[in-house]
Order: C-alpha cells, then structure tokens, then sequence
C-alpha cells in the first residue's frame, strides 16, 4: 500500500509539472499575438494579397481618395494586378444594395475588407462575420456605429475618419457673401454622418446668428425637387457636406443655384469642376494616401482590435475665382493663395455625360481617353473633359442637358440610351457622339446605320443573344426556360427583351420577363422569376439593373438557379457564363470617331457602327457550385471562349 501511495503521488507531482509547463507555453503563445508595432507595413515577398472594397458609388472625391491610397499601396510593394488582387463593388447610391454586397463578400477568401462611405461602414458592422474591416472616406465612424470612442471601438474593424471642418465653411460663407442671413443645406437624414455633419451646421449657425435651412432627401432622384424647394426660401448660400445621396446628384444642385445666383460651397473639391465656389475640406487624395498605412498592416495580419481609429484631414482650400467673378463675389485675403483652375487657353471643351453608374458605362469611358490618348490628345494641355452623371433621374438629366446647351463644347459623348435620347430633342447644335447603346434606330437616333441624325455618330452595344442563347443550351442540354428583369422605361431594355425572346423562341426556349420600374422593385421581381421556375438567369444589360446586378445574383446563388449574362466583369461575381460586348472597346471606337469629328469629318456621314469586339467567358468553380458539366467539345463550338478559374 504504502508502495502504491508513493506511485500515485509521483504521479501526481509529475501531471501537475506537465500542466503548469503546458500553461506557460500556451501563455506564451497568447503574448505572441503581433501588435501593429511587430507587423510591417511593406508587402511579404512572394505573398498574393486579395482586398474587398465596396464604396457607395463611383464620384470624383473617392476617385480621389483612392488614387492616392493606391500609390501608396504601391510604394508599400502592394501592386494591384500583380500580388494584390481586389475585388470591388459598389451600392450605386442605393443604400439597400450595401448589405447583399458585403454578404457576399464575407463569402469569398479574403485578407481583408475595405468599406468606404459612413453607410457602407455601418453595414459592414451587422454584415461582416468572417473578416477583419478596415474604412476610409468617412466623416464621423463614432456616429456610423463603429465604437464608443476612437479607442473603445467595435472588435474587427478599424480606419481613419475625416471630420469637415464645418465651422471654418460657415465663416468663408460669412467673410465673402455679403450680407448672409440664411445658408441652406440638403442631406439625407439616413445617413449617420450627414446626421453628424448637421447638427453641428446648426450649432455654428446658431452661434454666427444665422438661419441653417435644411431639407432632408431619400435618395438622389429627390435631390432636384429639394434646390427647388429651398431656394424658393430665399437663401443666401448653399452649404453641401460630404452626403453621399446629394454628391450623386450635385450637378443639379449646381444648376439651379447657378440660374439663381446662389453660391454653393462644399467639402469635397472636386466638386469645384461642377460649379462649386469654394471646397473647404478634408484632401482626398492626401487622407487616401495615409490610410494605405493601416490598410497595410491589416493585409499584413494586424489585428484591427489593437489598431485605435483615427482622424485625420489633409485640409486644403480651393477656391473657383471663375465662379466668384461671375458670383461678383471678393474673397477674402486670409483664404488666398488658393488652388485656382487653370485658365482655358486654346483647350477643346468635351462633355461626357453619363446616365447612371454602371461597369458598361465607366468602361466606355476609359475607352474613350484611352482613344484620345492614342491620338495624342492630352487631357489638361489639349482638351478638357468634364463628367457630368444623372445618377438614373431625368430630371437630373435634363438640368446636364440645360447647363451644356448654355455652353459651347467641341464634342459631347453620351453614354446611355436616355442621354442620346434627350439631347437627340435638347441639344440639336451639338455634335454627338455615343456609346452604350444598344439599339440607336429604337432610341430615335436614325432610321439606318447610314440615314440618321446629322449631330450624332456612334457606337451600337446590341447584345449578342443568339452566342448567349448558344452557349447556355450547350451547358445545359434539354433547358426549357430562362427568366430576366427588364425595365419597361427604358427602350433600350424592352429592345433588349424582345430580341432575347425572339432568339429564345427560335431555339424552342420560353423567356419569362418579369418589369421593374426601381431599385427597390429589381429584387422582387428576381425573386417572381424563382417562383416561375425558371432553369436558368438570363439577364439582359440595362441601366436599372445594371446597378443592381448584385440583388439578381444573390437570389441566384440562394435559388441555386444558374446566372448567365452580357456584362464581361460579372464573371468574377457569380455568373456561370457570359456573352459580353466589350464595353472599353465600344468606348475606344467612340472616342475613334470622336476624333474624326474634331478633324473636320461630318457627324451625319459617318455610320453607325456595332462595337467589333465580343468576349466568350465560363467560370469553372461557379460552374462547380451550380453542378454545371463543360462538355469537351465546348472549344470546338466556341473557339474564342476564355475558360475562367477564379
């Protein structure tokens, strides 16, 4: 007995050692989690990097904002294309389009997820489970619901915010509009910075003895109707923050305050291009460039627990000395020197006008600078181009066609079935020249290729239906019926159906086409077609659901009902197959003939033209995922066919 009790405390003193060496070691292991000190900011060599991004909507400020985060990337090693692959998304303007965005996101293998916008932080906050977050381009993350404190904040997210400086806007506004007694402002209540940024506007405004007249807005098809509204109040100045709803839809702003002889002053300065007076504010490019730090250490496995948030602003002033003339406005000394446009001297004037963001749409514009380039046209030096987006709302649309019909232009570029279709009526001085459109006979532009409009030439994006149709039978042997969402406003897309469905009739498939007249209707209607049992998507490419591709292919994966469709870029977002016109090079041919036009060819004899290119592409793991077989002899059907691995 003794002897076993001699056994069984051995045995226990040698356990307990174990145990105790054991808990030192895993303690050590937790005091090894890196701190963002222990992490570098420079790019591991050999290492592939994939970022998410998902912003509200494309706008010259974020523009901004990245170009500088991007070049710092760079210096950092992190080259986009090569070892850092990004995956990116945007909610054109649609706040309800954020979530299904970020859903699948959170999906895909990823280092990290970067948001942009307050709304975009906020929805990543209930959306991102599985992913660290890092944000830039917001106002206030305290108001967006990213912490308590800029040190007591949310568990997987960190970034940089960038205050206005709101107090310093409202005394420009005092120092150089004489006599103000009432300084307007229009945001969407929706979102928490605009929230933020306004109830500060009200405190300063209170404090200088002046009245802040506000008008909330949903969304930026309202936007027109709201400067209407608040102009007939009778104020002094405009005053726009950095609200995301009403930079979509600033150019109308921008007009109407224009014929009225309103001053508008905002935060963001590329808006000073669009007729602001004066940008007081944070510096794009400069707080783009200073968060690619902390994005750097996050891709590199800093943990965003440990990284505090911050503010930070690169504040400048810009001040548009055009405008103030015209204003008959003196600016004060203490906000000069100031950035100051360059004076035109000699440069062509071009507009290019967009209807609503797309992918189509800004590949056509890249398309059309590459081309200028080609030609050796140098934007700043040769030409200047100025963007103008309707961001989907006519009556944004017809204020662009009013303020380019005010001016001369040496060309016009219209993007967009709706933009050719209005200036075919507003504008029949200027010379025209257009790209993505689909069918310019249905759209009123001419009765042939060859008999049509005398201001107007361009390039036609029809849809290959017949190739898409082609390929869906040879992936799917026996399919009776295939669904998509039109938009019965536009002719571009009731064109569209029509020409789906008659080539679907040919190969014996029934079409089912379900209208949507909105955004918020593009879902249900997606939805209407699951419940028609449809085999497969096959989603026609227009401007309302060109936006909202993200909603269609969410309630695909969920249906498990394959999508197919005509946009090259949604490949890599959940499409089986797609049949696409080549959108950059519809807008190279555009930008071709463009030129011609400026060296003294007439618009009226030169034809219409398809756009020549057309990509042919599968992806093999979303083929996977929907049980979808490639049969062997697919490259032998379609020998220019790109086979995609993702």
């Amino acid at each position: 007995m003794k002897s076993f009790s001699r056994g069984i405390l051995a045995l226990i003193i040698v356990s307990s050692i174990l145990l105790l060496s054991d808990l030192q070691n895993r303690n050590k292991k937790k005091s090894k989690v890196p701190t963002p000190n222990q992490i570098g900011s420079e790019a591991v060599p050999g290492k592939k990097y994939t970022l998410g991004l998902c912003y509200f909507a494309p706008e010259a400020s974020h523009d901004e904002l990245l170009s500088g985060l991007w070049k710092r990337l760079g210096e950092l090693g992190f080259d986009r294309g090569k070892n850092l692959k990004v995956m990116e998304s945007h909610a054109n303007g649609e706040i309800g389009n954020i979530s299904p965005i970020l859903m699948n996101m959170d999906n895909e293998v990823l280092d990290l997820v970067l948001v942009t916008s307050t709304p975009c932080v906020t929805g990543a906050l209930t959306t991102i489970k599985k992913h660290p977050v890092a944000f830039t381009f917001c106002s206030d993350p305290i108001a967006a619901g990213a912490g308590k404190s800029y040190r007591d904040h949310e568990k997987g997210i960190s970034g940089i915010g960038s205050f206005p400086p709101v107090e310093k806007t409202i005394q420009f506004i005092l120092e150089t509009v004489p006599g103000v007694k009432k300084i307007g402002t229009i945001y969407n209540n929706a979102e928490a910075n605009s929230r933020s940024v306004v109830g500060l506007m009200r405190k300063v405004a209170q404090d200088k003895h002046v009245e802040l007249v506000e008008i909330p807005v949903i969304n930026s098809s309202e936007v027109y109707q709201a400067t209407q509204a608040i102009l007939s109040k009778g104020i002094d100045a405009m005053f726009i923050s950095g609200d995301n709803t009403v930079t979509q839809a600033f150019d109308a702003v921008s007009g109407l305050c224009s014929k009225s002889s309103i001053p508008v002053i905002v935060n963001d300065s590329p808006l000073i291009s669009k007729g602001a007076l004066a940008a007081i504010g944070p510096g794009w490019k400069g707080v783009g460039y200073h968060s690619a730090n902390l994005i750097a250490l996050m891709l590199n496995g800093a943990l965003p627990d440990t990284i505090p948030l911050e503010n930070f602003s690169n504040e400048e002033v810009i001040i548009n000395m055009e405008k103030a003339r015209v204003l008959g406005l003196t600016i004060p000394k203490l906000y000069l020197p100031a950035k100051e446009p360059s004076a035109e001297v000699n440069r062509r004037k071009f507009a290019l006008v967009h209807y609503v963001d797309s992918p189509n749409s800004e590949d056509c514009e890249k398309g059309i600078r590459k081309a200028l380039e080609d030609k050796k046209l140098i934007e700043g030096a040769d030409y200047k181009l100025k963007v103008y987006n309707a961001q989907g709302d006519i009556s944004t649309l017809n204020s662009i066609a009013g303020t380019i019909g005010n001016e001369t232009w040496d060309l016009v570029f219209a993007l967009s079935t709706p933009t050719a279709q209005l200036f075919a009526k507003k504008l029949p001085e200027a010379r025209i020249v257009f790209s993505n459109v689909g069918d310019p006979m249905a759209a009123g532009l001419g009765k042939s290729d060859t008999d049509h409009l005398s201001n107007f030439c361009g390039t036609s994006t029809m849809s290959d239906f017949e190739g898409l149709i082609k390929l869906i039978q040879t992936l799917h042997p026996g399919l009776k019926r295939v669904g998509t969402v039109f938009t019965p406003a536009e002719v571009n897309s009731v064109s569209y159906k029509d020409r789906l469905n008659a080539e679907a009739k040919k190969q014996g498939i029934e079409l089912v086409a379900v209208p949507a007249n909105s955004a918020t209707e593009v879902l249900d209607a997606a939805n209407t077609l699951v419940s028609n049992r449809i085999d497969a998507f096959c989603q026609i490419s227009d401007n309302l659901t060109g936006g909202c591709t993200a909603a269609i292919l969410k309630v695909s994966r969920n249906s498990k009902i394959p999508f197919y469709g005509f946009v090259s870029s949604l490949i890599d977002h959940g499409a089986v197959a797609v049949c696409a016109r080549d959108y950059f090079q519809a807008g190279y041919e555009a930008g071709e003939m463009g030129y011609e036009v400026l060296t003294g060819k007439d618009p009226a004899k030169i034809p219409f033209q398809n756009v020549k290119k057309t990509d042919y592409m599968i992806n093999f793991e979303t083929a996977r995922e929907f049980n979808i077989p490639i049969p062997d002899q697919i490259l032998s059907i379609f020998p220019q066919l790109k086979m995609i691995k993702k």
